[in-house]
């Protein structure tokens, strides 16, 4: 009998310690918003309509009253300013034509001899011996 009776009262105790904390969580999430300030903590986690009519804030209701663009009934037209195959392939053909000029360019420059053999680079300096204490 008495086994039950703590049980239950360690059950209790976990489900106070969690209203405990989980009530101030959510004040302190709620006070994260600027609408807290229109209906208090306890108006924002209730849901009460903001007695503030023109408030700028970008969080709007979904009350279904907003009807302003975006609205896939509204699509533009086609552009008409494309290109035709033709157009496209004569870029093709310039890009082509300017890859190759590139590569024998490459080819000639790479082509030109080195007149004289480059100099050696110089000896890399020892590490230098630090030590605490030692300057």
């Amino acid at each position: 009998m008495m086994v039950t009776d703590s049980r239950s009262i360690a059950a209790a105790g976990r489900a106070f310690g969690t209203l405990i904390v989980a009530i101030p969580m959510v004040f302190g999430l709620s006070a994260c918003s600027d609408r807290m300030l229109d209906t208090g903590p306890l108006g924002y986690v209730t849901g009460e309509a903001s007695p503030v009519s023109d408030n700028t804030s970008p969080i709007r209701s979904m009350t279904g009253e907003r009807d302003e663009y975006p609205n896939l009934g509204t699509v533009p037209p086609r552009p008409t300013d494309l290109t035709t195959e033709g157009e496209r392939q004569q870029a093709m053909d310039r890009l082509a034509e300017d890859r190759a000029a590139s590569r024998r360019t490459r080819e000639r420059t790479e082509a030109i001899p080195v007149p004289e053999p480059l100099p050696t680079p110089m000896a890399v300096p020892p590490k230098p011996d630090l030590r605490p204490g030692r300057s």
